[in-house]
C-alpha cells in the first residue's frame, strides 16, 4: 500500500473500511470483519482468514477479555511493521507501534478489554459495527504516523 499515490491510499483505507463494514454486516464476529479487510493483502483467502479469527471474536472466545476488533488490529499493524526476520530487530518498533494503538483505542473507547468497553455486557450480534470500523481506522493511522517517521 505504501507504493500508492495519495489518492489510491485513500482509497484503499475506504475499500477496508467497506469491506469491514460489510463482513461484520453479514454475519463476521468483530475479529473476522476486521481482519477479512486485510486478508487479500496478506495472500489469505475468505475462508482461511475467517477460520483464523473466529476465536478472537467477544474478547477471546466470548471471555471478554482484549477486544477481538483491537487484536486483529494489532496482528494487522505486525504483519505491517515486522521485518519477517528471527533476528528480533523489528520487535522494538512493532511493539511501539502496537502500544500507539492501544493508546488511540483507549481513547476512544476507555479501554482495549471488551468487557470494559461493553460496560459489563455480554457481547451480542451487531452492537460492535463501531468498534470494527475504528479498528480498521487505528490501523491506518498507526501505519501513516510510521510511514510519517521513516519519512523523517
Amino acid at each position: 500500500m505504501r507504493s500508492l499515490s495519495g489518492k489510491q491510499r485513500a482509497q484503499a483505507w475506504k475499500e477496508k473500511l467497506k469491506l469491514a463494514g460489510q463482513a461484520y454486516g453479514n454475519g463476521c464476529n468483530c475479529s473476522q470483519a476486521v481482519f477479512c479487510a486485510f486478508a487479500g493483502d496478506m495472500g489469505l483467502d475468505e475462508t482461511t482468514a475467517y477460520k483464523l479469527m473466529e476465536g478472537f471474536g467477544g474478547g477471546f472466545g466470548a471471555m471478554q477479555e482484549v477486544c477481538g476488533a483491537f487484536c486483529v488490529a494489532a496482528v494487522v499493524i505486525s504483519y505491517y511493521t515486522s521485518s519477517g526476520s528471527m533476528d528480533g530487530k523489528s520487535k522494538g518498533k512493532t511493539y511501539k507501534a502496537i502500544r500507539r494503538a492501544a493508546e488511540i483505542y483507549e481513547q476512544e473507547y476507555g479501554s482495549i478489554r471488551c468487557r470494559e468497553i461493553l460496560h459489563g455486557n455480554a457481547p451480542k450480534a451487531f452492537q460492535c459495527g463501531m468498534k470494527v470500523k475504528d479498528a480498521v481506522l487505528v490501523v491506518h493511522k498507526v501505519l501513516a504516523e510510521e510511514a510519517e517517521n521513516i519519512a523523517e
